[in-house]
């Protein structure tokens, strides 16, 4: 931390000398007089200097300020007197958006129930049960706030998935911000989902010196936490964890990656020896709890027991003519039992069969009937019209929701959260057909041709048609040499090419003509020997890098070979040049189209796509001359419309194409590593393309809003969302999105024709 600080502080003070020396001098000059000899090449770059410089020194000024400024904001603001209240109202609003967000909450909504407290049927028993000690019951008017100070505020909540875990939690977390409300010396309150956690050990300079590792990357992550969610400075936070100000109520155990999942039960307890932890609630499901190795050492657990008949049939009962059909159904199917023995399933079924008669709850085996009712579920919230709310296709919608499933459930981190970006890690091994299409067959090859394009058309209008030419065919030879990262891929969506391949053009052309229009420019202001001296650094350290990590001694042997030679014709080529300048410039020209044509290879690296026939391959004549037609049609037009506009068709600088020359040759050595920024520009395009073919929505606010008013997913937070169960989650990841769009149309034809049906009467 101090090194740091240091080096700041120096940055500081070498920007502020260099401004001050620098300023007068290019005052001077605006003024009429002259710079000293050794800066008069170079004096009109004295102000872009300057500015430059003061940037520098702004933004390390900045940096230095809040450095100093978080030292000190753990000595003070922990104490704040405002601090308290906004941290509670923060907490109590996100669990009353949670709370509100609920299946259960939506299901009472939906059947009209009364929400009061007194008035709702509990779904579920307790058994209460403190270490060493006999099983306590508690039945359908138990309160988890009596069963949490009964186990001395040390609580394991335990039950099946769809139990009821987390609506405990919730509701034990809003008890217990009404006692911090009324009680100033009660700990706030914080609910925090598991899942998150990865089981980091790196330590920071601001943790404890007395943590673990282990420990120490747990408290780090768990602050962060509370910064994302309740806005609690880290700093403050660090300060009432070990005052004992906080009450931990943590969620979701067994979303913990299993690699970490048992490395939980000595954090909390070496947690609990270092910190002042007064109030500590876990959740976890109970088979996934019984495989831990080691058990969490807390005073007592809860376990929540499945539904018995006659609590499913009196919360049938309660919605009355509604759930009439269901009750019928379950009443006289004996496998329907098995499956509503939570109360997820039991709200599921309530929501998917509201108002509908009992024939229509199809029999079979207990994995039909589960799958079924999701999918009637999902079919039967997503046909009711509500005006208020913007209206989606079927297909679009379950495959927005498929796609956000699977990104969830796969992708590091909470599991639930819908994230708000795509990830490195969220979509690799997701196999789309119709993305993979888009991208090597439409994409690559309007990529390719545009780039090249565009760069020869820059290139012939600046330098003449020898110097395009060699660009031309630069580029080509580049786009045809492995790697290949396309494949040949068959579209069986025969979806609408020709508006994306023009819009792909476009980008590559633009890409192509902006960026050899700036390089060319920046080289053209600079001496030539300094635009020689930067490239020969850029290549000097591609070659080094590719040198340390070659690992056999004939590609080392090969590298300095290349090297040598391209010393040597660098040298030769801007000592003997009659225009060095317009060598430098090819040099620099060649360069970015090697970089340009390496970036657009590596553009498939997140589309993996593996091939359904013989058909499909990376290999053989079709792939490999795949691009050519392209690239070549895309020089040839960009020939022929600089030409038009008046390009010329020799070379007054013929050093130009010499320089391209020598460019390619330089960068060879690059081909094996991955150029900077690819991994971003490649989820980029396989984000627009997942919008493009309809798996994501374009308007991602307006979905997620559209999911929640469909009970789908709920709002946890601010622009926040989360499906509104694992299990929902994991049936739309795991659907056929194509079948299930199929039941919804048929399920929204159905309601049409019954809204629709003529109403007789006898006269």
């Amino acid at each position: 931390m101090r090194i740091r600080g240091l080096l700041r502080i120096a940055l500081l003070v070498l920007t502020l000398s260099l401004t001050l020396v620098l300023l007068p001098i290019a005052i001077n000059v605006g003024t009429g007089g002259t710079a000293p000899d050794f800066l008069a090449p170079y004096v009109d770059w004295t102000w872009p200097v300057i500015g430059v410089l003061w940037l520098v020194a702004v933004v390390t000024g900045l940096i230095e300020y809040r450095s100093r400024r978080t030292v000190g904001h753990s000595a003070w603001s922990a104490d704040q007197p405002r601090n308290r209240p906004n941290a509670l109202a923060r907490v109590d609003r996100y669990l009353a958006d949670r709370f509100a967000g609920s299946l259960a909450s939506r299901t009472r909504l939906a059947l009209a129930l009364d929400v009061r407290p007194e008035a709702v049927i509990r779904p579920y028993d307790l058994l209460v049960q403190p270490l060493g000690s006999s099983v306590a019951e508690v039945r359908e008017d138990a309160d988890i706030v009596a069963a949490f100070d009964d186990l001395q505020d040390s609580m394991l909540i335990l039950g099946a998935p769809g139990s009821g875990k987390t609506t405990l939690l919730l509701e034990l977390a809003r008890s217990l911000a009404a006692q911090a409300y009324s009680d100033p010396d009660s700990p706030i309150p914080v609910l925090v989902g598991l899942a998150g956690w990865t089981g980091s050990t790196g330590r920071h300079a601001d943790d404890d010196p007395g943590d673990s590792a282990l420990l120490a990357g747990f408290v780090r992550w768990l602050l962060e936490e509370l910064n994302d969610r309740y806005q609690i400075p880290v700093a403050v936070g660090r300060v009432w964890l070990r005052k004992g100000r906080l009450a931990l109520l943590l969620d979701g155990l067994d979303e913990v990656a299993g690699p970490h999942r048992d490395k939980l039960a000595p954090v909390l307890a070496e947690l609990g020896r270092r910190y002042l932890i007064g109030q500590l609630a876990v959740t976890c499901r109970s088979q996934d709890y019984d495989n831990l190795h080691h058990r969490l050492k807390l005073y007592g657990a809860v376990r929540i027991r499945p539904l018995s008949r006659r609590q499913v049939l009196d919360y049938f009962a309660s919605g009355g003519s509604e759930l009439a059909g269901a009750r019928a159904a379950i009443e006289r199917d004996e496998d329907l039992w098995d499956l509503v023995n939570s109360p997820l399933m039991l709200n599921v079924m309530a929501l998917a069969y509201q108002g509908r008669d009992a024939r229509d709850i199809a029999a079979g085996g207990l994995a039909d009937h589960r799958r079924e009712l999701f999918d009637t579920f999902i079919s039967e919230v997503l046909a009711r019209y509500r005006p208020a709310s913007r209206q989606y296709e079927s297909r679009a919608v379950i495959r927005s929701l498929w796609c956000l499933a699977w990104w969830t459930r796969t992708r590091s981190g909470d599991r639930i959260e819908v994230p708000n970006r795509l990830t490195p890690n969220g979509w690799y091994g997701l196999v789309l057909p119709a993305v993979g299409y888009l991208a090597h067959m439409v994409c690559l090859p309007a990529l390719f041709a545009g780039l090249t394009g565009g760069a020869t058309l820059a290139t012939t209008a600046l330098y003449g048609v020898p110097a395009g030419l060699a660009v031309g065919a630069y580029g080509l030879l580049l786009v045809h040499v492995r790697p290949r990262t396309w494949w040949v891929l068959q579209d069986r969506a025969k979806q609408p090419r020709l508006l994306l391949t023009a819009v792909m053009l476009c980008m590559g052309a633009v890409a192509g003509l902006g960026s050899i229009l700036l390089g060319a420019g920046v080289v053209s202001r600079l001496p030539p020997w300094l635009g020689l001296a930067l490239a020969a650094a850029a290549i000097g350290s591609s070659y080094a890098l590719e040198y340390v990590l070659s690992g056999g001694i004939q590609r080392r042997v090969l590298l300095a070979v290349r090297l040598v030679v391209v010393i040597a014709a660098g040298w030769i080529g801007y000592t003997w040049a009659d225009s060095p300048a317009a060598f430098v410039a090819g040099l620099a020209i060649g360069l970015i189209v090697a970089q340009g044509i390496r970036l657009v290879k590596a553009l498939p690296m997140d589309h993996l796509v593996y091939p359904h026939n013989n058909d499909e391959s990376q290999e053989g004549p079709r792939a490999q001359w795949l691009m050519d037609p392209w690239v070549a049609a895309g020089v040839l037009v960009a020939l022929l419309v600089a030409v038009a506009l008046g390009a010329s068709l020799g070379s007054a600088e013929p050093e130009a194409a010499l320089g391209v020359l020598v460019g390619a040759v330089a960068a060879k050595a690059w081909r094996r590593r991955a150029p900077l920024f690819a991994g971003g520009l490649s989820r980029l395009l396989h984000g627009f393309l997942l919008r493009w073919s309809g798996y994501l929505p374009w308007r991602r606010r307006a979905f997620l809003r559209y999911a929640a008013d469909r009970y789908l997913l709920a709002r946890t937070g601010r622009g926040e969302y989360a499906f509104i169960h694992l299990l929902v989650r994991d049936h739309l990841a795991d659907c056929d999105p194509e079948a299930l769009a199929a039941k919804v149309d048929q399920r929204i034809a159905a309601r049409g024709a019954r809204t629709s049906r003529p109403v007789t009467s006898d006269l």
